[in-house]
């Protein structure tokens, strides 16, 4: 594990989370965590979840999709709204106030006092629900792009209309999405550094840390440690069907680190080079691309 995995977190803002203006929905700044499909989001969510003060329930999953609606009613739509004398911020007030009820629900019934939300495309409208949310926490899980890509083949997920999703088919949309999550996630921590909360946080150094690792990620989010939350698996948690529940019902394990040497194919290689080398390069996770 590099040293400044953990420094990562620890340079951090680290006051304590002022009480959310929004009312009684949103006791604390929400958690957001989001991060490409098959990087760790769901570990981190029964984590979170197994602290005292934070609960954070199965996917919500509409949330990027009321990200993209309020982006799409503050720019295309904007105009027609306006004629109706519906201004900008009645629409921030709008999405604000759709996205703390959600979570307003969940946050009630768990009877803790702070709400974090676990969908990996979260990720990509970081920037919208910062535009709402200004004081929430913004975790952006991060692992080895060969690894995700891998994982994702093996996933049967489906559109609505039954299809599989392109990204569990093809290596190379798998890189490509792996990318974009990527470059995503750390344009949103560049674009609004001095202003925002956000953290990256390394899958393989949680694995390989945990106790470290996590005391800089609560002490980032304000909260207490508590040594429970490494015993996240002894506990139950409404797993519902993410594609990782019955993993995270058992302790940290490495073995699904460098699952690309034995599942990717040369082609399938190949295509995770050319649409996300640069990428892997950039995170440290080769030093070149003779792999």
């Amino acid at each position: 594990m590099r040293s400044d995995d953990v420094a990562r977190l620890t340079t951090m803002p680290t006051a304590a989370p002022r009480p959310d203006p929004v009312g009684p929905d949103l006791l604390f700044p929400p958690i957001f965590v989001g991060g490409a499909g098959r990087s760790g989001t769901t570990l981190l969510r029964v984590i979170l979840d197994s602290h005292s003060r934070i609960a954070c329930g199965p996917e919500l999953k509409v949330l990027p999709q009321i990200a993209q609606l309020w982006g799409e009613m503050r720019s295309i739509h904007a105009p027609h709204l306006a004629e109706s004398h519906v201004l900008p911020a009645d629409i921030d007030r709008a999405a604000r106030a759709m996205i703390a009820a959600l979570l307003g629900a969940a946050r009630r019934k768990s009877g803790k006092p702070r709400i974090a939300e676990k969908s990996p495309n979260n990720v990509f409208f970081f920037r919208h629900l910062h535009a709402m949310f200004p004081h929430a926490a913004y975790v952006h899980m991060v692992r080895d792009g060969r690894d995700v890509v891998a994982s994702l083949l093996s996933m049967d997920w489906r559109t609505p209309d039954g299809k599989r999703v392109d990204y569990t088919t093809d290596a190379g949309a798998a890189a490509r999405y792996w990318a974009n999550a990527i470059r995503l996630g750390r344009s949103f921590a560049e674009a609004t550094r001095g202003r925002s909360r956000y953290c990256e946080l390394r899958y393989e150094t949680l694995i390989a840390q945990p106790e470290p690792v996590l005391r800089s990620l609560f002490e980032f989010l304000g909260e207490p440690w508590e040594p429970a939350v490494l015993d996240y698996h002894r506990r139950d948690h409404a797993l519902g069907n993410e594609s990782s529940a019955q993993a995270v019902t058992r302790p940290l394990y490495a073995t699904a680190q460098g699952r690309w040497q034995r599942d990717l194919t040369q082609a399938q290689r190949d295509a995770v080079k050319a649409e996300a080398g640069a990428t892997l390069i950039e995170l440290g996770y080769c030093s070149d691309l003779s792999w």
